[in-house]
């Protein structure tokens, strides 16, 4: 398993947070580090090879994301394939419904497959509700404890 990523603003030099025992020199060079990696403005833009149907479905989710936070700028491309995969999904779930199409198993199989990479991508981009979860979680053990940080000195 591997060690869990210890934030800069979670380590103080000396302290106990994060199980890092860091002197100043590397907390300050860890959290210099950590604001060379803070995000500018984000505007996702459309992949070029993204299709017409998968750009609807990535302007929907743009309207939902909006103000969360949860996307950069790289996330882009990662954000396309999980348009494309969605639609690749309802295709083959039309295709299950489809009164006059015999199904296969390779039709269902198809579907599965589409509904596990959508999981998966959406799992990393922190779209589904165990991501967001864990994200909410994160963000609020950043809640800064005032009266228990003079105490765990």
């Amino acid at each position: 398993m591997p060690t869990p990523v210890v934030s800069a603003d979670q380590v103080s030099p000396g302290g106990r947070e994060g199980g890092k025992h860091w002197t100043l020199a590397e907390a300050e060079a860890r959290q210099a580090a950590a604001e060379s990696m803070k995000r500018e403005r984000v505007v996702l833009r459309v992949p070029d090879w993204l299709g017409e149907e998968a750009r609807k479905v990535w302007a929907s989710l743009r309207r939902r994301l909006a103000g969360m936070e949860l996307l950069d700028n790289l996330d882009a491309e990662m954000l396309g394939i999980y348009c494309d995969a969605v639609v690749h999904y309802r295709d083959a779930s039309k295709t299950l419904r489809d009164p006059d199409h015999a199904v296969t198993d390779e039709d269902v199989k198809s579907a599965q497959a589409w509904a596990r990479i959508i999981s998966a991508y959406a799992e990393k981009l922190g779209l589904s509700p165990n991501a967001r979860a864990r994200l909410g979680k994160k963000k609020a053990e950043k809640t800064i404890d005032n009266f228990g940080a003079e105490f765990d000195r």
